[in-house]
């Protein structure tokens, strides 16, 4: 029987002045890996990557890359509202030794499926490694298909997983 991996969304420490707090995440990091998880997920909606400078993403990308140092797996949630600083973020991350990226739509705008599907396709054309999908409509507006996933997947060699924020069981089993 296949092990399952367990992949965390870890939150982000800020001084008062709003700065990254180089110690706080660093002792976040630590106390997650020293208790057996499979891999981190940086930047996620819990990781406040909304209210980051690009500056203050960077930083981060950098800091965790080389304070995880392969210790577990690093994911990096890059996902913005414009393809193009999508993808720019996303091969910074890649480039700097990320295993992946984690890639959300953009939200507050209701899409249709195929501006949904056309947003991600031009990610994953440009995008240089490994990519998850993340879906959250809840968050996003609209719902990232099934229908949506395998035409991706059928054009994406880089994309490698999902994950389904969703309240319907019945959503994930379509995936599946």
């Amino acid at each position: 029987m296949k092990q399952a991996n367990f992949y965390t969304p870890v939150v982000t420490a800020f001084n008062e002045d709003g700065s990254i707090d180089i110690e706080a995440n660093k002792a976040i990091w630590d106390f997650l890996i020293d208790g057996g998880i499979d891999g981190l997920v940086i930047m996620g909606s819990t990781g406040e990557f909304f209210s980051m400078t690009d500056a203050q993403k960077k930083q981060l990308i950098d800091l965790a890359v080389s304070y995880v140092n392969g210790r577990t797996k690093l994911y990096i949630g890059t996902g913005a509202m414009l393809v193009e600083e999508t993808i720019e973020l996303s091969n910074y991350a890649l480039k700097a030794g990320a295993d992946a990226v984690m890639i959300i739509g953009p939200y507050y705008f209701s899409l249709s499926n195929e501006s949904i599907e056309s947003y991600f396709s031009q990610i994953l054309d440009k995008v240089n490694g490994n990519v998850f999908l993340y879906n959250f409509p809840a968050r996003t507006g609209y719902d990232l298909t099934p229908e949506i996933t395998l035409n991706l997947l059928r054009k994406h060699k880089n994309l490698i997983g999902y994950k389904d924020t969703v309240t319907e069981m019945g959503h994930t089993r379509k995936l599946i």
